[in-house]
């Protein structure tokens, strides 16, 4: 082989050799690149992309009544969760009202009414009753004579 054919065969493997490595360099400096994007869009929470859900909350509202269906002020009204036994308890207003806001959907609730040492029977409202606003009629019976 002559001296020029083989000094033409080394350049070109010269030649290749460099286009490799910078070829090589180029994919390498891609991959860094888009594995740098993908850990920086990793690192933001998922509710940066996600649209922002609205708070969700039940609210338990009623009236409490007599067996004459006449409205009890200032009956106490307990409620309580069931999965923590947390218990609230607020006096019905003008009109036998009575309410609870901003209560766990997930949870399921027991709720009665209280006037002068005589009780409601206990109403459940479970978590499988998907309403936002559930309304609980309490009727407290006639003393037992």
């Amino acid at each position: 082989m002559p001296i020029s054919t083989a000094r033409s065969c080394m350049k070109e493997i010269v030649s290749a050799r460099f286009s490799l490595a910078t070829s090589l360099r180029a994919r390498g400096a891609q991959f860094l690149a888009v594995s740098l994007a993908i850990c920086v869009l990793a690192s933001f929470p998922a509710s940066v992309f996600a649209k922002q859900k609205k708070k969700i909350s039940r609210t338990v509202t009623g009236v409490v009544l007599d067996d004459a269906n006449n409205p009890i002020v200032g009956a106490s009204v307990e409620l309580t969760d069931v999965q923590t036994t947390k218990k609230v308890a607020i006096y019905s207003e003008e009109g036998g009202r009575y309410e609870f806001a901003d209560l766990n959907p997930a949870h399921d609730y027991e709720i009665m009414a209280l006037d002068k040492s005589i009780s409601s029977d206990v109403h459940k409202v479970s978590m499988l009753d998907d309403r936002d606003k559930i309304v609980v009629i309490l009727r407290i019976p006639p003393p037992k004579q």
